[in-house]
């Protein structure tokens, strides 16, 4: 429980418009935990609308309010100091980068005592651009008192090494009750009946919205190249969706590789996608920390990744997986592998099942977060465990 000697913390989280991605289902995930503490939680939504994961936030026990984000207007300001003013929240966490700051110095200006901020994203800018963030995190932290997160090791670094900016480590963390592997040969059997795929057929996954940022085309050029370097049938599950959804389809068709590519769309049972896969491939050109990936992972699903942000904090090359350099020889190379040695995709799968166990457990990365909150007891979690890589074998 709470501490008796403080008020049970009011905490206001901002966020754009809610969807179903990953730090609204983290807030969701830890929803029981928290109110459990005696917290009470509170949702901006600061996107043009207010996005379809608000009811399942609202369900969790949040309250969430739609203000959409208007930098320029003074009035759009004034109402949110009165906002804040009035609701007397003793916390704000921002979940933002581009509004961050102006959230911040109105939430001091309106006598908010905790301010957290989290950075998702391991964006090492150049020039104009990283002065400005450099110059808004130290005003942030050193005036406002700002305490800032970061998501991952590698988001840690950047914000240190670029914006000379020390943060507290709250790795991100997963439903570690539903990504499991599968609890039987049936269940995993049943998963690939799902998707017709046949028991010979080595099958290639990736999870994640279809952007530039993603880069699925390295896959489906890997996809070209392997055909001919296997005798074994295979077949790329493509889940998700985005802005370059049918660009990507295009490219599979120009590639040749369009019958053995299968693009299903969003999924909302992806442990059933998983399941039916025997290797997780993931090209971002960086990535805070790949949540979909930790997924993948705690599946016990072996995973092929490019050597880049946000995805060597999960695969450490030949000891939980194949982390390559960022080209398309060596991806094809490790696929390759990875398709001709079942017994290597079941090593790499267990090594990176244990792996996140052990680093990424929700209650460890509560116990980081929630004291920043402003209370001096959380509970009895775990002992937080460095992310030394070392111990992994």
């Amino acid at each position: 429980m709470a501490s008796s000697t403080l008020p049970a913390p009011k905490v206001l989280h901002i966020l754009h418009s809610l969807r179903f991605s990953g730090a609204e289902v983290m807030l969701r995930l830890a929803a029981p935990t928290v109110h459990a503490q005696g917290y009470n939680q509170h949702i901006i939504a600061d996107g043009a609308t207010v996005g379809d994961y608000a009811s399942t936030l609202e369900d969790a026990g949040f309250t969430v309010y739609h203000r959409p984000f208007s930098k320029w207007s003074i009035s759009h300001w004034w109402n949110l100091y009165l906002f804040l003013k009035e609701k007397e929240f003793t916390v704000i966490h921002n979940h933002t980068e581009q509004n961050f700051f102006w959230y911040l110095l109105v939430a001091r200006l309106a006598g908010i005592p905790r301010l957290v901020s989290t950075v998702h994203s391991a964006f090492n800018f150049k020039g104009e651009v990283r002065l400005r963030r450099g110059t808004y995190r130290w005003i942030a932290r050193r005036l406002l008192g700002t305490t800032f997160t970061a998501i991952g090791p590698s988001v840690a670094l950047v914000e240190a090494e670029t914006y000379n900016n020390p943060t507290v480590l709250v790795p991100n963390w997963l439903d570690e009750e539903r990504f499991i592997p599968a609890r039987s040969a049936a269940e995993r059997a049943e998963a690939r009946q799902h998707f017709a795929i046949s028991d010979d057929t080595v099958v290639l996954i990736s999870v994640g919205s279809c952007t530039e940022n993603k880069n699925h085309g390295a896959v489906l050029e890997a996809l070209a190249a392997l055909r001919s370097k296997t005798p074994h049938p295979i077949l790329y599950l493509h889940v998700g969706e985005g802005i370059t959804h049918l660009a990507e389809q295009n490219h599979a068709k120009q590639l040749g590789v369009d019958d053995i590519t299968r693009f299903v769309g969003q999924l909302h049972n992806v442990r059933q996608a998983l399941l039916a896969a025997d290797v997780f491939v993931m090209t971002s050109f960086l990535e805070g920390l790949g949540n979909s990936l930790l997924e993948a992972l705690s599946c016990a699903v072996p995973a092929v990744v490019y050597d880049v942000y946000g995805l060597r904090d999960l695969v450490i090359e030949g000891k939980t997986g194949r982390c390559v350099p960022p080209n398309v020889p060596s991806l094809t190379l490790a696929l390759l592998e990875m398709i001709n040695r079942p017994d290597l995709r079941q090593q790499y799968g267990m090594a990176g099942r244990n792996f996140v166990q052990e680093h990424y457990s929700m209650q460890d990365s509560l116990s980081q977060l929630l004291p920043l909150y402003g209370t001096e007891k959380v509970g009895e979690p775990s002992a937080s465990k460095s992310l030394d890589y070392s111990v992994v074998g």
